[in-house]
């Protein structure tokens, strides 16, 4: 019963989802710019239907996994369920309006943003609710992903692997984040260019780009070993085995050099290939974006069980939400937490306590708050004189000072660097590397107000047109690229001598009909 819940949930999610885009789609190209209110009726009842799938899913996951759980903890486990679901769908469906249906009516395009700024925290507090009614009944540690091998289907564990088809949720989640960054950097270059897709192979390329950084760092950081005890690089390839250093699925890759990969990546990309952007404006929208999806990519860590903190009591962590307390346990016993103390000594310090610190949630919260504060408080307390790309230095300041106060919280397993500082210099480097950054763009914005020139490089608007893109209004009314054919008479222009158009500029003879009169 509780398995045939969980399908009918899924499935019923799935075609409501299916079902919600269908409308969405048929309402575009009816060209209509307002949504009738039979039609909002429309997307309120998908919504309800949505939120009674996600009940039953949740119901099912008590029945399937014969949950001792009491009357309180039901309660929270469906009415979570339900508002979570129905929040879920109400932030895609306002996301798709805000950032995508730009020719709606003001009026209802103010609507999806608000919907959308509520969904979010609604999606927060209703995930939480639900988390509570389902987390003391969940196998510990949670499961990171699932295969197909030999044996069939299989839930994968942390530490446990098989010989097949492994997929697991940090892969997904990284997938999942680097698609919701690249979302929002689209929409804001749609705002200034009135075009889509012009980071579609940019994404393709700024992506390995930070792998590839990402494993670049790891190696040179972990050359000489780690206070985790891994072998060091250097004595891998002394041994004759340097395909290690390509190892990815080994594991090993660090954000700090994602992050420079994937920036440089991109930056060469837009260089070479899209010369009418001026280079200045990704950095502004395009970098910010990177803090998003390194806090949904930090979820990764969490399922995996892996880059967490030095240890705690868990009665010290009142506020945080029991299965995140529970997965961060020590140790488990028959998929429970064991509770019993641990200790641990590092140095002349000794750890008690039966949970690691949460690393994972603190860079999280941490990188969200940083995103907003970049691109929303800064240039609301930095209205004059602020010079175009100084989003990216903000970036390097904010996560290097993220890292600096994340490094004492970590385990000194995960401390990279035979003397386990090197995420600590990096960090400094990136933050010297911001104040560098804005002082560049602050020199090169005073430059060119002195010499009366401005404040975009104009060969920008030059290339943008001569590519055919629309425009480079910040907020165009309606940006949608004029027909090859609505272009062919240019009645700004004398007509050329024995053209054959029709000139509409200029009376007719009386007696002389136009084609279009006879």
């Amino acid at each position: 019963m509780g398995y045939a819940l969980i399908i009918i949930g899924w499935l019923a999610t799935l075609l409501m989802g299916i079902y919600a885009s269908m409308d969405f789609k048929k309402h575009r190209k009816s060209n209509e710019h307002s949504f009738s209110k039979k039609a909002s009726k429309n997307y309120l009842a998908y919504m309800i239907v949505v939120g009674l799938a996600g009940l039953l899913t949740n119901l099912g996951y008590a029945l399937a996994g014969n949950w001792p759980i009491d009357a309180g903890h039901y309660v929270m486990l469906l009415a979570g369920g339900f508002l979570f679901y129905a929040s879920a769908f109400l932030f895609v469906c306002s996301f798709y309006v805000r950032y995508w249906r730009t020719d709606l009516v003001e009026k209802q395009r103010k609507n999806a943003t608000l919907f959308m700024i509520i969904s979010i925290p609604a999606m927060l507090a209703t995930f939480l609710l639900a988390g509570e009614g389902m987390g003391p009944y969940l196998t510990y540690p949670l499961v990171q992903g699932f295969g197909i091998g030999a044996n069939g289907f299989v839930w994968l564990y942390p530490g446990t692997s098989i010989q097949g088809l492994q997929i697991h949720w940090y892969g997904v989640i990284i997938i999942g984040a680097a698609i919701l960054a690249y979302k929002i950097s689209d929409h804001e270059f749609y705002k200034k260019y009135g075009k889509h897709g012009i980071l579609d192979t940019c994404f393709l390329i700024a992506f390995p780009a930070g792998i590839l950084g990402a494993r670049i760092w790891y190696v040179v950081g972990n050359w000489n070993g780690d206070l985790g005890g891994i072998t060091p690089f250097a004595e891998r390839v002394a041994n004759g085995d340097w395909i290690s250093i390509f190892a990815v699925w080994e594991g090993g890759l660090t954000i700090l050099g994602g992050a420079v990969g994937g920036i440089l990546g991109g930056m060469i990309y837009m260089l070479l290939a899209r010369k009418y952007v001026d280079i200045r404006f990704p950095f502004d929208v395009v970098v910010p974006a990177i803090l998003l999806a390194q806090a949904i990519g930090r979820f990764g860590n969490f399922f995996n069980h892996e880059v967490y903190g030095n240890l705690t009591l868990m009665n010290d962590w009142p506020l945080l939400p029991t299965w995140i307390k529970y997965n961060m346990a020590v140790s488990w016993s028959d998929g429970a937490p064991v509770f019993q103390t641990i200790t641990k000594t590092v140095g002349s310090i000794t750890y008690t306590g039966n949970m690691y610190v949460p690393l994972f949630l603190i860079e999280a919260i941490l990188n969200v708050a940083g995103y907003f504060i970049i691109t929303r408080l800064v240039p609301l307390i930095w209205r004059k004189h602020r010079p175009m790309g100084a989003n990216l230095g903000w970036y390097l300041i904010w996560y290097g000072t993220v890292r600096i106060i994340m490094e004492p919280l970590r385990d000194t397993d995960y401390n990279m660097g035979a003397n386990g500082q090197w995420s600590f210099w990096n960090s400094m480097v990136y933050i010297i590397l911001g104040v560098v950054v804005i002082a560049i763009f602050l020199a090169i914005m005073i430059y060119r107000e002195k010499k009366g020139l401005p404040v975009e490089y104009p060969a920008s608007a030059a290339i943008l047109e001569k590519a055919g893109a629309q425009g480079a209004s910040e907020n165009p009314a309606n940006p949608v690229e004029t027909p090859a054919e609505e272009k062919k008479d240019d009645f700004s222009k004398p007509k050329p001598i024995g053209a054959k158009q029709d000139d509409y500029s200029k009376p007719k003879p009386i007696g002389k009909k136009n084609k279009e009169d006879e």
